[in-house]
């Protein structure tokens, strides 16, 4: 940070003093007080606290000012969109400019070169299709800070200086990495290629859609994070390895493929979580949303159901739904062009490593066991097509190979499980290179790799990482977060030099932190990663052994900045970072590295009758980062297999390469609180990162020069005002020269270049007082003249008013007086008016009511009239019906009654006739009789149906008559109610009359 001189801490002076809670809080100066070489500095806090400084002039003259507290900025300055362009350059200023853009709402701020984005926890409307079209074609500057304005620099740099470049994008879990990394490959995927065509002459700018080629770049965000994306603590999306993909142009800067490499998956995830943390997001998918059907075929269940998933105990991540992100995933798949078919058979993978977990290892006096009939076993050895009893036989046992004889050696529990976690691991690893190689042949084939002209790569890797224990795979990730802040370092650094060259100033040799000592001694010849892979080598090493190892290399003065032994124990070791010290636990760092398969696992997956499995053990392995070339004085022990370390130093030697042959951009992401709450900041946990990130390392190298710069046109037009107008002209830079001399005396303060004005940390702050006194002295002069002519134009206007308020009031005298007049004739014409209505009104009434009495009258009358008469109708209609249906009552029970009798009678006869009949059947002349008593009976029932027939005709005689007799009736009463209602009418019309 930059100390400044004793005389500018006036009174009244905004100052920054550390805090627990909010990181820096601010102070002005209350009272200054120097007595001889004793110096006593009052400050007054925000909160009503004061704060006293005392020191000497000697002391503060040997440390260069540094007991100070440092400068608070103006306030137009502190929500400046680039942290460089700040008068006092300082770690509060930094954050309290930060924390001010992102409580405005602005999570994007530059700090130079540096894109510093904070993560809002809440989707914002910044990423629309009209902002990237805003975005397109504009230079970095011309709009707010924003992902999109970095990708369009990254763009027209590839264009312009015909080389390739790399976006950066780093930052802790839960920063927001991903998603920025996401809309950067989106901002390149939808740009609209007519907004650059004005700016950036294309042959082939006529599409404004994304292309087939883009849409596949677009799917495999979907596909990477299903398969390497998990939840943790910190983050519910968290990349758990780095990327880094290339988005290839051809010669007409059209979109034509893309190349992804990855780093470090988090091998160990798929075995183990942390509490509340998850697996793997497809696991969850694959169980929330296959088909029944496919369920059944795999044997899969709720994620419950496995030991694989269930270990974190938070199977579900608030908002996300695994069924319909599985979903997406398929069809993201299939956008790449992998069938269906070879969708299932990856999920099939999948539900056989969740099997595989599964599968429960007992121990017996220090054996371990499997059962023969262990379901989860024998449904994952099925579903990888191998033998069940080799599986189960080397799950519990090892062979070890001497020169002479073969040795079969029992496991214990422990170990066993050891051995089926690796086999698990190594399978899933090489699914997930092999689901890389099928993005990377889909998106870019040899055709196009002809054709690739250019690329802009986008990095997407993990932030440095501390916890409260930390292992193999964090020191991985920090090791290489020190090569990218090395980079990011030594980048910065040329460029502020290229600057000061390309302007044409006189500068000095910046220094800056480099941090080349503390990677030597992680990747050195004889570094902790060269130490580690020894160890891995022997058969009898241990993490312990490696451990004494470091201590007997590294436990002296040479490294001692970097490498420290703990106070307390022997199993772990301190690493010095350039953010922070990290305390490694080296458990299980041995067998991490190694990260091994036994020899007969392996042969049995080889003999695989599941071809898919063979093909990814086959395509998985070869695309693997090759090792690191072993060192020659070492090379009796080198293994056969690589270990992940030098696998992953290699890897990370190849990414900085391909790097450091790029133009590099940066975005810098910070997560503003641990609870991942929208909009809120937490200052200490900021301030943090942008210690981690190099954010303030940046800025300490932009302090050590000239870090305020100004156009001539910027300054002129904000402090013209400092010179008389004698001196104002077109010529911009001889008026800047004018100003520059009259205002700063001190040359070195300041530098002039070509296009700009440098500044020393400070200078704007000053320049700022100066122009606001300047202000302050045209104000009072201008003040001294209105007021002037403010008071004769107030008598003027006094004395004109006092004239015409006397003519208004004798005018408004003689109004009222007419006034009056007028309202006396105005009541006598109103009064003889109002009695006269006052007559007629109840002469209208009286009349009105005598006619309303007369109609009630007339009409109770003429309404009782008409009730007797509707009484008489009714009755006489009640009366008639209630006789019929007497009649027809009377008559229905006589009926009924007689043909009750006939039929017992006839009963009676016909039992005693059958009697008769059975008697008589018995005899032989009785079928006889039986003939002619049918006879008889024919002519008797002949004869009755000729009565019947007679009876009918006489019977519908009658009913004739009786329909007519009821015509009669009915008419009769139709007329009767015609009757009544005519006498209704009159009477109603007698009423009204």
């Amino acid at each position: 940070m930059t100390s400044h001189s004793l005389d500018v801490y006036g009174k009244g002076t905004a100052v920054w003093f550390p805090d627990v809670k909010e990181g820096w809080t601010s102070a002005q100066l209350v009272s200054k007080d120097v007595s001889g070489d004793n110096v006593k500095l009052t400050f007054l806090t925000d909160d009503g606290k004061d704060v006293v400084i005392g020191t000497t002039l000697t002391k503060l003259s040997k440390t260069n000012n540094a007991e100070l507290p440092p400068l608070r900025n103006p306030p137009m300055l502190e929500s400046a969109d680039d942290l460089t362009s700040l008068s006092y350059l300082n770690e509060p200023a930094v954050l309290h400019t930060i924390r001010t853009r992102y409580l405005q709402r602005n999570i994007y701020t530059y700090s130079g070169i540096v894109l510093i984005a904070t993560n809002p926890f809440q989707s914002v409307s910044l990423y629309t299709q009209d902002i990237i079209q805003a975005y397109s074609g504009k230079r970095r500057g011309e709009l707010e800070p924003h992902v999109f304005a970095i990708a369009e620099d990254a763009y027209r740099a590839m264009l312009r200086d015909e080389q390739n470049q790399t976006i950066v994008v780093s930052g802790e879990s839960g920063a927001g990495k991903t998603a920025s990394a996401k809309f950067i490959m989106r901002y390149f995927a939808s740009v609209d290629d007519k907004d650059r065509s004005q700016d950036v002459k294309k042959s082939n700018a006529t599409t404004s859609g994304m292309s087939e080629v883009e849409e596949q770049i677009m799917a495999t965000n979907p596909i990477m994070e299903s398969f390497g994306n998990a939840k943790t603590t910190r983050n519910d999306n968290s990349s758990r390895f780095g990327k880094y993909l290339e988005i290839q142009f051809d010669k007409n800067q059209n979109i034509i493929g893309a190349r992804i490499r990855t780093y470090l998956l988090e091998r160990s995830r798929l075995v183990y979580q942390p509490e509340t943390e998850r697996n793997y997001h497809i696991f969850y998918q694959l169980c929330a949303g296959a088909p029944p059907s496919e369920k059944k075929n795999l044997e899969l269940g709720d994620f419950t159901q496995f030991h694989y998933l269930k270990q974190g105990g938070s199977g579900t991540i608030p908002g996300v739904d695994d069924a319909a992100e599985f979903e997406t995933t398929q069809k993201a798949l299939s956008v790449i062009g992998i069938t269906i078919q070879t969708q299932w058979q990856i999920f099939k993978l999948c539900a056989a490593l969740l099997h595989i977990g599964n599968i429960e290892i007992t121990e017996s006096r220090n054996t371990a066991m499997v059962s023969e009939t262990d379901q989860a076993l024998v449904t994952a050895t099925k579903l990888l097509g191998i033998k069940t009893a080799d599986f189960r036989k080397w799950l519990v046992k090892k062979q070890i190979v001497t020169k002479s004889e073969k040795i079969v050696k029992d496991l214990n529990a422990q170990q066993a499980n050891v051995v089926r976690d690796s086999v698990a691991k190594y399978i899933y690893a090489n699914l997930f290179d092999w689901l890389v190689n099928v993005i990377n042949e889909s998106l870019s084939n040899e055709e196009v790799a002809k054709n690739v002209s250019s690329f802009i790569g986008v990095l997407d890797i993990y932030g440095f990482e501390h916890f409260k224990k930390n292992s193999f795979e964090q020191f991985c990730i920090n090791y290489a977060n020190e090569k990218l802040q090395q980079q990011f370092n030594q980048h910065v650094f040329k460029l502020e030099q290229e600057e000061y060259v390309r302007e044409k100033i006189n500068w000095t040799f910046i220094e800056f932190s480099d941090n080349q000592p503390c990677i030597e001694l992680i990747e050195g010849k004889i570094g902790i990663l060269s130490l580690l892979d020894e160890e891995s080598r022997f058969p009898a090493g241990t993490d312990s052994s490696w451990c004494n190892k470091l201590y007997q290399h590294f436990d002296n003065p040479t490294h001692k900045k970097y490498f420290q032994k703990p106070r307390f124990g022997n199993s772990s070791f301190i690493i010095s970072h350039y953010a922070h010290d990290v305390e490694y636990e080296v458990e299980n760092f041995l067998e991490k590295n190694k990260d091994t398969v036994p020899d007969e696992h392996l042969a049995l997956l080889k003999n695989t009758d599941f071809e898919f499995l063979d093909d990814i053990l086959t395509k998985g392995s070869a695309i693997a980062a090759p090792a690191a070339k072993p060192d020659a004085k070492r090379s009796s022990v080198i293994a056969k297999k690589p270990t992940l370390g030098s696998i992953f130093k290699a890897s990370l030697i190849s990414l900085m390469e391909t790097i450091n042959s790029t133009n590099v951009h940066y975005i810098r992401c910070i997560k503003p609180n641990e609870v991942k709450v929208a909009w809120k900041f937490e200052p200490q946990m900021v301030l943090s990162q942008l210690r981690a990130c190099g954010v303030l390392e940046t800025i300490r190298i932009s302090c050590a020069g000239y870090p305020s710069r100004w156009t001539f046109d910027e300054f002129v037009q904000r402090y013209y005002m400092l010179v008389r107008s004698k001196h104002w002209g077109p010529d911009t830079k001889k008026l800047c020269s004018v100003i520059l001399d009259d205002s700063i005396k001190d040359p070195d303060k300041y530098q002039v270049g070509i296009t700009k004005i440098f500044f020393r940390s400070g200078m704007l702050a000053y320049l700022e007082r100066l122009r606001l006194d300047r202000l302050n002295e045209c104000v009072t002069l201008m003040q001294k003249n209105m007021l002037r002519h403010m008071h004769q134009k107030r008598y003027q206007a006094l004395k004109a008013s006092t004239i015409k308020i006397q003519a208004l009031y004798r005018r408004r005298v003689a109004m009222s007086e007419l006034k009056r007049l007028r309202e006396e004739k105005a009541a006598i014409t109103i009064q003889k008016n109002w009695r006269r209505y006052i007559q007629r009104k109840q002469y209208l009434r009286a009349k009105k009511a005598i006619h309303k009495l007369q109609t009630v009258v007339r009409g109770v009358i003429a309404r009782q009239k008409f009730e007797v008469l509707c009484r008489n109708a009714a009755s006489t209609k009640i009366q008639s019906v209630y006789r019929g249906w007497v009649a027809r009552r009377d008559y229905k029970m006589t009926l009924k009654r007689i043909i009750y009798i006939q039929s017992c009678l006839r009963r009676r006869l016909a039992r005693a006739e059958l009697k008769a009949l059975k008697v008589e059947a018995r005899s032989a002349s009785h079928y006889k009789e039986v003939s002619y008593k049918l006879e008889n009976k024919v002519i008797e029932l002949t004869q009755n149906l000729e009565q019947k027939s007679q009876e009918n005709k006489t019977l519908e005689t009658k009913t004739l008559a009786l329909e007519s007799q009821i015509k009669s009736w009915i008419e009769r009463y139709e007329k009767l109610e015609s009757d009544s209602n005519n006498f209704k009418s009159s009477t109603k019309q007698n009423s009204s009359n």
